[in-house]
């Protein structure tokens, strides 16, 4: 039975439910693993790995990648490794591949398994009915936050969040856009940090790569001491009878006030939460450093009139005119730039505002017409590309489909006009025209398998098939980009490589 009819099976939904089971083939001594969450942590140190005999799973880094389910599919996440992962043979670079079942999944140099899907029986057991997070601060301004579906990011992007910026935007700086994620595992509620700057702690004990549990009562804090949340969790009882879904509270929410509360009833998804981001590597360090002790903060400089003075190439101790002039200039030049800092910023919260709202167009504009007045933000860039992507790529892929080439290549030349001020978008285009000119090529010949009809037909296929070769790195980081913003790209540059492999098997027979 394939996957999609094992979880479309309506009959089947209630008795059972998907497992995944990884069989050692490098060391068919080893037990399988049987995955029945919808998450899987792969690492040295996470279960069963750590119990791998002594220099077995020593190349795994100690966040190498994660299995999960959603949307009907398996998809295996890349989380940048040292020795890498391989799908079938093909190296996964900090990316996200959909499994199927029978696929080979390397893990760094040693570790290899045939990935199965089975059915499991499905126990009873109690349901969480909601997370929510109490502000512990008795006078902060955080409202409470009600989570009814995982998992859950963490991120400044977000509106749960992002709300906070007007009235403390330093605050919020200490979050990152993939702080934390918040998932079910085995029926209890697991929080795991996704590398951010500032941490996630855990009754005052920062996360290392581990995701912990959480239980009722535990302090939750974000990024530093202002996002700091009392745990509160709701359970259900589990239902007797499987056509029942809701037996009665074991134990009920905490009161509160419906006005001041943020109610999260959408689930996030593992697609986003482990994709890679656009931002230019080391973007995540724009976020604040930790917040210091109150004692430990830095006292404002004396003689501040005078320091600038000096600054501006001042030797000697000015006398009070010229100290007052160059206060004036200094205070000018201030003011401009923090008025030039105030339009950036705001540029960036319409354009997130407006990517939360899922005009993608209208956040590319806003984002790029900042880009022009500050062509070096990685935030804005961040954002201007993700926009960007979102707003064209669905409908190029459409045309493309379609056959229609002259007008997805309008589209592309649209989309180049945005590289003046985000050179990042070169490669990711350049992707984008070579798949272009592959599926033109192929229209044009009757498809990719057709025979090599003569020596014209045949150079060009060797000419794709060479390009391919020696731009490999450069296809696989640019599939990396887009399809973490748009993931139905997967499948388009799947059919691309379905028609490269077509050409070569034509080429070879020929």
């Amino acid at each position: 039975m394939t996957l999609g009819a094992m979880l479309a099976d309506p009959r089947s939904a209630q008795a059972s439910r998907l497992m995944i089971v990884l069989v050692p083939v490098s060391h068919p001594e080893l037990a399988p693993i049987q995955i029945r969450d919808n998450l899987f942590a792969i690492g040295r140190l996470e279960a069963p790995f750590d119990h791998y005999p002594e220099g077995l799973a020593a190349d795994l880094s100690r966040r190498h990648a994660r299995i999960f389910c959603e949307h009907g599919a398996v998809y295996f996440a890349e989380l940048g490794s040292k020795n890498g992962s391989s799908v079938n043979g093909a190296p996964v670079r900090q990316g996200i591949v959909a499994l199927q079942d029978g696929d080979l999944l390397g893990l760094g140099k040693t570790l290899s398994y045939r990935v199965q899907f089975e059915r499991a029986a499905v126990q009873p057991h109690a349901r969480l009915a909601s997370l929510t997070l109490l502000p512990e601060h008795g006078a902060s301004s955080l409202q409470p936050i009600v989570v009814t579906e995982f998992p859950f990011l963490v991120s400044k992007a977000d509106d749960t969040f992002s709300r906070y910026r007007d009235s403390d935007a330093s605050q919020v700086n200490y979050l990152s856009r993939r702080h934390a994620h918040i998932f079910l595992k085995g029926g209890e509620l697991h929080i795991e940090d996704l590398g951010s700057t500032n941490g996630t702690f855990v009754n005052g004990i920062r996360l290392d790569e581990h995701a912990v549990a959480l239980a009722d009562g535990d302090l939750l804090a974000f990024g530093g001491r202002h996002f700091v949340y009392r745990v509160a969790l709701a359970w259900e009882a589990p239902a007797r009878d499987p056509t029942l879904t809701r037996l009665g509270a074991v134990k009920p929410a905490p009161m509160l006030d419906a006005d001041r509360t943020t109610f999260v009833a959408a689930a996030d998804s593992f697609l986003d939460i482990f994709c890679v981001d656009a931002a230019a590597p080391g973007a995540e360090a724009a976020d604040a450093p930790v917040e210091p002790p109150s004692s430990e903060k830095a006292q404002p400089p004396q003689g501040m009139l005078a320091s600038l003075y000096a600054a501006f190439g001042g030797e000697q101790r000015p006398d009070a005119l010229r100290l007052r002039r160059w206060g004036l200039a200094a205070l000018a030049c201030v003011a401009v730039l923090a008025g030039a800092l105030f339009a950036i910023g705001r540029s960036e919260r319409e354009a997130e505002r407006l990517m939360d709202a899922g005009a993608y167009a209208q956040a590319a504009v806003v984002a790029g017409d900042a880009l022009a007045n500050d062509p070096g933000d990685a935030q804005l860039t961040a954002l201007h590309t993700e926009a960007l992507l979102k707003a064209n790529v669905p409908t190029w892929m459409a045309a493309l489909k379609a056959g229609q080439f002259p007008r997805a290549a309008q589209q592309l030349a649209g989309m180049r006009k945005q590289v003046r001020y985000n050179p990042g978008l070169a490669p990711l285009l350049d992707e984008l025209d070579w798949m272009l000119r592959l599926e033109t090529f192929v229209a044009a010949r009757g498809g990719a398998q057709v025979p090599v009809r003569d020596a014209q037909d045949g150079a060009r296929i060797a000419q794709i098939l060479r390009q391919w070769e020696e731009q490999g790195e450069a296809h696989q980081r640019a599939f990396e980009i887009i399809s973490a913003h748009v993931p139905a790209f997967r499948d388009a540059y799947a059919d691309a490589l379905s028609d490269v492999r077509r050409l070569a098997l034509a080429r070879s027979g020929s």
